[in-house]
């Protein structure tokens, strides 16, 4: 399912979301949108390191160790000059994570935290 992630999460990106047939009631609802492809190599790099971070087993510091090896890969592998457009897509993704229909809620609240935690990496 990563690439089907990393697809929807890139509709968060500058290209992304431009191609919308028509609104809807709710606010975050956009089931038309078009992903940022450009940047979708990238968000799914990202992706793929938090969940690195979200799954680390060993306690504490193994979760510690997770989250640096985390910001060093997102340091090396996005750089500055796409850091912000990566962001902004897995802004768009923790923003439309949807409690109890994706996830339940305890879930939901980890990957939003490992989310933010990347983005302010990322930012």
């Amino acid at each position: 399912n990563t690439l089907k992630v990393a697809k929807f999460a890139s509709r968060g990106g500058p290209e992304g979301a431009k191609n919308r047939r028509k609104g809807f009631g709710a606010e975050l609802a956009d089931p038309y949108a078009l992903p940022d492809d450009q940047i979708r190599p990238y968000v799914d790099t990202a992706l793929q390191h938090v969940c690195g971070a979200l799954l680390a087993q060993g306690g504490p510091s193994a979760h510690e160790s997770a989250l640096a090896e985390m910001k060093a890969g997102l340091h090396e592998k996005i750089g500055e000059d796409k850091g912000r457009d990566v962001a902004s897509a897995l802004c768009y993704l923790r923003d439309r994570t949807g409690v109890p229909r994706d996830l339940p809620l305890a879930a939901a609240r980890q990957l939003r935290a490992h989310l933010n935690a990347a983005i302010d990496i990322l930012y």
